[in-house]
């Protein structure tokens, strides 16, 4: 299965849709910063999530949707997050963004780095196996995280 979180007008046919509006299409329709994910552990192959990390203020609500996607993805599945990078002017232009990323910034979901050792475990993260990422011309991150 694959879940397509914040789809917005992004609807993939197959797909698993969820988004907190009921003016776009989607199975699902809720606030994932609050509700759990409506999937058993370990059912999903691949979460497309964008849009959506930059816009979470809260930090207990930050830690429940990455551990909700943590909890619902298969062991080697794969999550693609997609972000603004904070280090340039795309990243402070939406008002309705709150949380800013850097690539680093991923380090403290990375199992295995000083970041995730010394913060990201005691924020409560789970320790992600792989990371890659990758920016486009438009400073926009895409990055895979492999459980």
């Amino acid at each position: 299965m694959n879940l397509n979180i914040g789809c917005g007008r992004d609807y993939r046919k197959g797909w698993e849709n969820i988004d907190i509006s009921k003016d776009v299409k989607a199975e699902f329709h809720m606030d994932i910063r609050k509700q759990p994910l409506p999937f058993d552990d370990e059912t999903a192959t691949l979460i497309w999530i964008s849009g959506v990390l930059e816009q979470i203020g809260s930090n207990d609500e930050l830690l429940f949707v990455m551990r909700e996607c943590y909890r619902v993805l298969e062991q080697g599945g794969v999550m693609q997050v997609v972000v603004p990078n904070a280090k340039y002017a795309i990243a402070h232009r939406d008002p309705m963004d709150v949380r800013k990323f850097t690539p680093d910034t991923f380090q403290y979901f990375l199992a295995g780095t000083q970041e995730h050792r010394d913060y990201g475990s005691v924020y409560g993260f789970d320790g992600w196996s792989e990371i890659a990422i990758d920016e486009n011309a438009r400073h926009i991150l895409t990055i895979t995280m492999k459980k």
